[in-house]
């Protein structure tokens, strides 16, 4: 069962952590779950606390208001999923549009 981050206009982000120690946050590329790290995110989690994510929209996540699909809401609500597991600054780690993502985090 994913614990849920709560992003600003109040859509459910279905997020999970496995591992101890450094966080790292893995972002997944469009359409993709949290499900889609599988062995990556279980042979980061032998050595760090990684924190997936689904998307909105995606998984388990809630769709959230309609044209609050922009990389910036994204990056909000990898911020929300980082706030909700208590995280202040954590490594990450983006596949493609992940990457993208990434790079609008503070």
């Amino acid at each position: 069962m994913p614990d849920y981050a709560i992003a600003d206009d109040g859509a459910r982000i279905a997020f999970a952590e496995r591992g101890t120690g450094v966080p790292v946050l893995l972002i997944a590329g469009q359409a993709t779950g949290m499900h889609g790290w599988g062995p990556f995110a279980d042979a980061l989690a032998e050595d760090f606390r990684v924190i997936v994510f689904d998307h909105r929209g995606i998984g388990a996540s809630d769709l959230g208001e309609a044209g609050r699909y922009t990389t910036r809401a994204f990056a909000q609500d990898a911020v929300a999923v980082l706030d909700a597991a208590g995280v202040s600054a954590a490594h990450v780690v983006g596949h493609s549009m992940g990457g993208r993502v990434a790079q609008w985090l503070p």
